[in-house]
């Protein structure tokens, strides 16, 4: 999971990525939908191009404007918006949610549902156990500067979306890697500050933005814990180690894999359509937004 938050580990990278499956192309088709700053813009642009997400070609021959597209490694990341939207639709989300999905395969409007599948049931991280790799040892992560999340359940562009809402509480690497030690069972300050090698300051300041988003509950001297919304974020981590695993690891060798603490069978999330239970694939959904933005497109990815 660090892997792919080297890649995708903060808000604006997300967003980013968000718009391309909203078929945004050009620069400024992603600076008009997202508000975001121009230098912001072309070093987020770089760097998924860099990694392999994007793909850039140039609009004109000779011209310094470009077209940019996703990737096949880019649109798999397309399960992981799907069960971000999921959470705050559910968690975060006032009324009627902002997106409406449709699914073509079944002609039907869907809800995604992250699940294993392998068993069908749905992805939590009570029931399963964490097989990790002979000879694996993992390092602290180095510290690195990382943006301060906006506030909790918040939006800043201009659509009103529950990835949004979502990602304005978890929304940047140190908040995810947080996340991940708690469902690995360290939940204390300490554990958690030698295990990531964070800053005091960024750690409090991370775990003080999880507690008012609702997610996780406790802390001063004692160990935190996960709230029920809290541990309904393991789906999206999930689907993050999974994509990583697919496209981050060399020749595939998973250091750490999931399996059926009663049946030891392995274990692998996916996102399916809540009414004809197939895996959903960007190029086909469609969507209905419930909010005006010029430029959205119902086309897929």
């Amino acid at each position: 999971m660090a892997k792919a938050l080297s890649v995708i580990g903060d808000t604006w990278t997300f967003l980013v990525v968000r718009e391309a499956f909203f078929a945004a192309r050009r620069f400024g088709d992603f600076q008009e939908r997202l508000g975001i700053s121009r230098t912001t813009l072309s070093a987020t642009l770089d760097k998924l191009v860099e990694a392999g997400v994007f793909a850039a070609r140039d609009l004109e021959p000779g011209s310094r404007w470009k077209a940019y597209s996703l990737t096949p490694k880019g649109i798999d990341l397309f399960p992981v918006f799907l069960s971000l939207l999921a959470f705050g639709d559910r968690w975060l989300q006032k009324g009627v949610p902002p997106l409406a999905l449709f699914h073509l395969d079944c002609r039907s409007w869907f809800a995604p549902r992250t699940l294993w599948a392998e068993t069908g049931q749905p992805v939590r991280a009570a029931g399963i156990r964490f097989r990790i790799a002979a000879g694996y040892w993992r390092p602290a992560e180095p510290a690195t500067r990382s943006r301060r999340p906006w506030r909790d359940g918040q939006v800043v562009g201009r659509r009103p979306c529950s990835v949004e809402r979502t990602l304005s509480i978890v929304g940047d690497r140190w908040s995810f890697l947080i996340l991940r030690e708690m469902f690995h069972g360290n939940t204390r300050f300490d554990e958690i500050h030698r295990n990531l090698g964070i800053a005091t300051n960024i750690l409090s300041d991370r775990l003080k933005t999880l507690a008012a988003g609702g997610l996780i509950e406790g802390g001063g001297r004692g160990a935190y814990a996960l709230t029920s919304e809290g541990e309904e974020l393991f789906g999206p981590l999930a689907l993050m180690k999974a994509w990583a695993d697919r496209w981050l690891i060399p020749e595939r060798k998973q250091n750490l894999s999931f399996e059926d603490a009663r049946t030891g069978q392995p274990l692998t999330p996916q996102v399916v359509c809540s009414c004809c239970g197939r895996p959903v694939s960007a190029r086909r959904v469609r969507y209905v937004t419930g909010y005006s933005l010029e430029g959205a497109s119902d086309k897929p990815a």
